[in-house]
């Protein structure tokens, strides 16, 4: 397998603002590295839940989006979609890589039956993207989006404790597929991964609907890779159970990770677990956060 060259992680888009940007309740990183060819590189991966917020960051952040190479979308919920076309068009036209669930219709009911919408805003569909100049390429299969870097494809569900969203009784899911309404296990979720040389491989995920577990198992079993270095991103293990903590933690172990920087939909309390389960690797994310994957961040809490 091929290994980038370096990987430098920049959080464009978060829940939590420590050192200046504007935070939101949405999620946008943005990824620079030199690839397995010696081509440098520049990814968005997913767009954020405010674009007004997200692009306001970019400016801040003297962020230049006219050459990024793609877009990737980790899923079609709405606080990852929401700025796709504002990107494409920044970028002046470009891939965008997806699941083929990503833009579909999607719809969250309460108990009462009172539903809402919660993928991708108006605005920002398939023939927005398209129409801005962005070449949507959908696939359930794992892609390499430029050389040495891969999307995971669809994430196999082999834990027996990890589910999509904690739900409340009553509460349900639904996409829109050939215009019939399914329940929605989110079967789009999808994380990158990249081989990063004289470091090990680091995983990047939206918000691992499919479960963190799941996710890095399957990274490690599609690729037969003994050893993952780090894991960057959102966890969704907000609102989640003690025993359901006390479990991914228990399973986390098991990698020995060198770098865990969870954010988004992480929550406050599995974030303080995490940094005590996992000292050594633990680095807290916020917007503005640069990580150069390998190195010893400037600080790790604030």
């Amino acid at each position: 397998m091929s290994k980038v060259q370096s990987l430098k992680i920049t959080t464009l888009a978060e829940n939590f603002a420590a050192l200046g940007g504007l935070g939101q309740g949405g999620l946008s990183l943005l990824l620079e590295l030199v690839d397995s060819k010696g081509d440098s590189r520049k990814l968005i991966f997913d767009t954020s839940d405010h674009k007004e917020a997200l692009m306001h960051n970019v400016k801040d952040f003297e962020v230049d989006l006219s050459d990024i190479d793609c877009v990737v979308l980790s899923h079609g919920h709405h606080d990852h979609t929401a700025a796709t076309v504002e990107v494409v068009k920044a970028a002046g036209g470009v891939k965008v890589f997806a699941h083929p669930h990503t833009l579909l219709p999607r719809i969250f009911e309460e108990k009462s039956g009172e539903r809402r919408q919660i993928g991708a805003p108006e605005g920002e569909g398939l023939a927005d993207i398209e129409c801005a100049g962005g070449e949507v390429l959908l696939s359930t299969d794992p892609v390499e989006i430029v050389p040495g870097v891969w999307t995971t494809g669809e994430v196999e569900r082999v834990t027996p404790f990890e589910d999509v969203l904690p739900l409340s009784e009553g509460e349900r899911l639904f996409v829109v597929v050939d215009d019939e309404e399914v329940d929605d296990q989110i079967l789009d979720d999808q994380a990158l991964w990249m081989d990063v040389d004289g470091v090990g491989p680091c995983v990047v995920t939206g918000c691992a609907h499919a479960g963190p577990i799941n996710t890095l198992l399957h990274i490690q079993k599609r690729w037969s890779l003994k050893h993952l270095y780090g894991l960057v991103g959102g966890t969704h293990l907000i609102r989640r159970s003690d025993a359901y903590l006390d479990q991914t933690i228990q399973e986390l172990r098991k990698f020995k990770l060198d770098l865990l920087s969870p954010c988004h939909c992480t929550g406050f309390k599995a974030m303080s677990r995490l940094w005590t389960a996992f000292p050594e690797a633990f680095v807290l994310n916020f917007v503005g956060r640069t990580l150069e994957v390998g190195k010893e961040p400037k600080m790790r809490v604030v």
